[in-house]
């Protein structure tokens, strides 16, 4: 496998990240079938498996098509237009940032009014510290999300590294304080983009987009912090696989 500009990502992202370079860069045209599952592993140096999980990102993404009983096959030399993540596991979270960076609009302490605390699973008049920001994917100038990061005022600390690439704002709570994250509580709705948040996102105002709050929480369940973040119609994916197991 060719030099990786980010050899922290699993192998499979990291082969993933190659195929759609080769396809970007013309080395596979559309229409013209990948190489055959071995070949694949014998020109990275990679599993089976290792192939067919980054494959699977890739026909995610648009990019690639299968057709049953031929192969695999080039569909398109870009993606759709969205970032897809594959969120199976807090370090399938952890990896999504590392594809990313960060960047802060605005901070502020802020006290949990009725609404805000339903919001957050919290306490009315519990305070938080408040970073406004907006995600992008690396090389991209257009935001694929507006996030909201509340964290604990005795946490306050990583607003200081809060921008860059690769941002892992629960990482740094853990750095900087030994607090780790144990579980991620995951709720999926929809909103529309306030005129606000539309322009930062380079969005239509009142549009359709996909509405994500995460809660993080330590040991004993403590909440060490939320996120709230904002997905444009059709700037995001998510990819997810849920597998059936029989009782023995």
């Amino acid at each position: 496998m060719a030099r990786n500009p980010n050899p922290g990502l699993p192998r499979y992202q990291q082969l993933a990240d190659a195929l759609r370079r080769d396809i970007e860069g013309g080395k596979y045209k559309i229409g013209a079938m990948l190489p055959p599952e071995l070949e694949l592993c014998e020109q990275h140096r990679v599993s089976r498996h290792t192939v067919r999980e980054a494959i699977r990102r890739l026909v995610d993404m648009g990019l690639l098509g299968r057709r049953q009983g031929i192969g695999t096959h080039v569909k398109a030399r870009s993606g759709r237009g969205r970032f897809v993540a594959t969120l199976d596991s807090i370090e399938d979270l952890f990896q999504y940032t590392q594809r990313t960076r960060l960047k802060l609009i605005d901070e502020r302490m802020v006290a949990a009014d009725d609404k805000l605390a339903e919001l957050l699973h919290c306490k009315p008049g519990q305070k938080w510290l408040k970073l406004e920001t907006c995600r992008y994917p690396r090389g991209d100038a257009v935001p694929i999300a507006h996030t909201e990061i509340y964290v604990l005022p005795a946490h306050a600390a990583i607003r200081d590294e809060i921008q860059g690439e690769g941002v892992w704002v629960y990482g740094l709570i853990e750095k900087h304080y030994g607090e780790r994250i144990v579980e991620v509580q995951q709720e999926v709705g929809t909103a529309v983009t306030t005129p606000r948040i539309a322009k930062l996102l380079h969005a239509k105002a009142r549009a359709p987009a996909l509405h994500v709050m995460r809660y993080y929480h330590g040991a004993r369940e403590r909440l060490l912090s939320i996120s709230v973040n904002l997905y444009p119609d059709n700037r995001f994916k998510f990819a997810t696989r849920w597998r059936l197991e029989w009782d023995q």
